[in-house]
């Protein structure tokens, strides 16, 4: 099972400071995090930002009026990505 440390954070391309890192989870859904940045809901070392896609790259909704979750702890993200890699294979849109 995939967890926050398999997640490779590199400098934000927003070119306001922070990290993003992004992992797909092997069964179409991928993941994003990022922090530390301006402008991002998190500080990138305790607390991120949590953004899920599909396969075909919508967000998925993480919260009952939510598609990104902000403030998360590495132990929200580790629930976060378990829920989604255990999660059966999507089907593809048409």
């Amino acid at each position: 099972m995939k967890n926050f440390i398999d997640l490779e954070f590199k400098p934000h391309p927003n070119g306001m400071g922070g990290k993003l890192a992004q992992m797909e989870l092997g069964n179409g859904y991928k993941i994003s995090v990022v922090g530390g940045g301006k402008g991002l809901y998190g500080d990138g070392e305790k607390t991120f930002e949590v953004a899920v896609f599909d396969r075909v790259g919508d967000m998925i909704k993480l919260g009952e009026n939510d598609q990104v979750l902000g403030w998360q702890t590495i132990n929200e993200v580790n629930e976060i990505i378990e829920k989604f890699d255990s999660q059966p294979i999507l089907k593809v849109k048409i």
